[in-house]
């Protein structure tokens, strides 16, 4: 989970942790780097804000995952956020883009999706 916004960060991993999710966080671009480098397990999502000091968002999922088809990403947007989708020709909405302010059962709907949609890639991949 990276998002700049201390306040926003913190109530996502506490909702997310209430659910079950081991949850790696950072601050910003770097940070994620770092974190997700040192961690020695899988990493089934990349919650991550749009707009993060450092680069953004769509660039730290490129660099983490590179092409690999079975990472699922959600983006947490705000209006910076869809300045930066703007830019990059991204759509502003959709599947895979929370609005802030972020709701808890949008939250985990979202991310349940997410890793069921995963998990039923991997799995038909394995067959």
């Amino acid at each position: 989970m990276v998002d700049e916004e201390r306040s926003d960060r913190e109530s996502m991993c506490r909702i997310l942790e209430d659910q079950g999710y081991h949850v790696l966080f950072a601050a910003d671009y770097w940070q994620a780097l770092i974190a997700c480098q040192k961690y020695d397990g899988e990493i089934n999502l990349l919650l991550t804000a749009i707009a993060l000091p450092g680069n953004n968002g769509y660039e730290l999922a490129k660099t983490l995952f590179g092409g690999d088809p079975n990472l699922k990403v959600l983006f947490v947007s705000s209006p910076t956020g869809a300045e930066v989708s703007r830019f990059y020709n991204m759509p502003v909405s959709g599947p895979h883009i929370l609005d802030k302010p972020i709701k808890a059962d949008d939250l985990i709907q979202r991310v349940e999706i997410a890793i069921r949609q995963r998990a039923r890639r991997h799995a038909s991949r394995s067959l």
